[in-house]
């Protein structure tokens, strides 16, 4: 029983018989290529080892192109039609300790009757899932219903990121509604940048999903082709969530922006008032405070009071003026 991940590159391989109980597999089962006796075999492989990819190479029995997907180092989500299978290369979220979600785990397929031999990088637990399931007695009739519960449990763990994405976008929304958000925050633009990264790897999947259930292979059984309709469905009401999501953090964002507009317009509006009030103030002070001789009223006690008054009407006057104007209320 190979239950060490990523042991030599062969992470897990079971066979199912029959009749009777799962048979796990090793590399000794693979030694002269895919293993038989089995209705349904799985193989999952891990990429990183050299053993793995040239196994999948040179003895899987599957076409070159594919094989050379398999083993790639970067990839993007796509079917592509063989003649005897597929392959299918998916994104999951990286739910691994210490990763962020949105750094999402590519899973490459190939599927034909009877085979499925799926190759990561790194850990992904909905294929952990689907191995203990399978081991529990879950066994499917065929490995395009394998593949269809895979894909199932793929895109239900992706579930509780989205929901956490719009719990915070709700919870920023509250906050910017009850006026005590006066900055874009660096939450909000965390939330736009994993939902912008999100999106950009769950999107192709959900056009792979709907080119597979458009033109499935004569071996799909109706179940299957269901099963990841309902899959293809799952992933477009992720995408609608994640639009929804960036398009709420650019209106509440853009509401910030304009309610610091607005302050700030407020503000200079009232400074603009007070300097149109005080600028004949101080062309009077100015005037009066030049020191040259036959400035009238120096030797007279009661000329600063005067001036004072004349100022205080200067004021009176200009306020009247201005609301007349309706430049103020």
């Amino acid at each position: 029983m190979n239950t060490v991940d990523g042991e030599d590159g062969l992470i897990a391989g079971i066979g199912l018989p029959d009749e009777g109980a799962p048979s796990e597999l090793d590399w000794d089962s693979l030694a002269t290529g895919r293993p038989g006796g089995f209705r349904l075999c799985w193989l999952h492989l891990d990429q990183k080892e050299e053993r793995a990819r040239d196994w999948i190479r040179s003895q899987a029995g599957i076409p070159d192109v594919a094989a050379d997907a398999l083993v790639a180092e970067e990839t993007r989500p796509r079917v592509q039609r063989f003649d005897n299978g597929l392959l299918i290369v998916l994104r999951g979220v990286n739910l691994n300790p210490g990763a962020n979600p949105e750094d999402m785990v590519s899973l490459r397929i190939w599927v034909e009757r009877g085979l499925m031999i799926s190759v990561r990088l790194r850990r992904l637990l909905a294929v952990q899932d689907t191995l203990a399931a399978l081991r529990e007695g879950d066994a499917p009739a065929d490995s395009d219903e394998l593949l269809a519960k895979l894909a199932d449990r793929l895109f239900r763990r992706m579930e509780p990121v989205i929901d956490d994405l719009e719990e915070r976008i709700d919870l920023v929304d509250e906050e910017q509604t009850a006026g005590s958000l006066r900055q874009p925050t660096n939450e909000l633009q965390q939330l736009r940048l994993r939902t912008i990264i999100l999106r950009r790897y769950i999107l192709p999947q959900r056009d792979a999903l709907h080119q597979l259930t458009n033109d499935p292979p004569a071996w799909f059984t109706r179940r299957t082709v269901s099963g990841l309709r309902e899959a293809a469905d799952r992933v477009i009401r992720y995408v609608e969530s994640l639009d929804e999501i960036r398009e709420r953090a650019m209106v509440i964002q853009d509401t910030i922006q304009n309610r610091n507009s607005e302050e700030l317009n407020r503000r200079l509006y009232l400074l603009s008032i007070i300097s149109a009030i005080c600028l004949p103030l101080g062309l009077l002070t100015g005037l009066l405070g030049i020191n040259v001789a036959g400035m009238p009223g120096s030797d007279t006690a009661w000329a600063f009071w005067a001036v004072s008054g004349l100022m205080i009407v200067i004021v009176a006057l200009e306020i009247w003026a201005l609301k007349s104007l309706k430049w103020f209320r």
